[in-house]
């Protein structure tokens, strides 16, 4: 079961509202063509040579409980930058970061699904919020968060 809906993310502008702005470079720049729901794949997709560092968030589509599994499925098309570096991504339910995702720069294209076991309860409209940063001009996707499996403590 999904618990986001493709169109309806929505870019996180106040720093106050960013559960990743601690890692906000000063030199952050985020341009509005740099990130958009690609229409044949269905994937929210971010071009970091636009926008370099992107909080986007909506509220959840389905109440999750402590135990619950989440999967989330990324990609990236190669990665490059001018000098090495990292690529990140990140995911949090309220005022929680609830999973990390970090590759070097340089690396080729690649795409993953990776799981992570639900701490808290996550409240139906609760906040969820996806963050993309790295150095290059890099292209992101996620394709889908989901529920995996839920927990047998409901």
């Amino acid at each position: 079961m999904s618990l986001v809906v493709a169109e309806a993310w929505t870019r996180v502008v106040d720093e106050a509202d960013d559960r990743f702005a601690d890692m906000r470079p000063a030199t952050a720049t985020c341009d509005e063509a740099g990130f958009y729901l690609d229409p044949l794949t269905r994937a929210f997709e971010v071009d970091t040579g636009l926008c370099d560092y992107l909080t986007i968030e909506q509220p959840a589509g389905e109440a999750l409980s402590a135990g619950d599994v989440v999967r989330i499925a990324i990609a990236h098309g190669d990665l490059t930058a001018p000098t090495p570096s990292e690529g990140y991504v990140g995911l949090a339910f309220d005022d929680e970061i609830v999973w990390e995702y970090a590759t070097p720069i340089p690396a080729p294209a690649d795409t993953f699904e990776a799981e992570f076991e639900v701490r808290r309860d996550v409240a139906l409209g609760g906040a969820i919020q996806v963050h993309v940063h790295n150095h290059g001009a890099n292209t992101w996707e996620l394709t889908s968060l989901k529920v995996a499996h839920r927990s047998e403590c409901r």
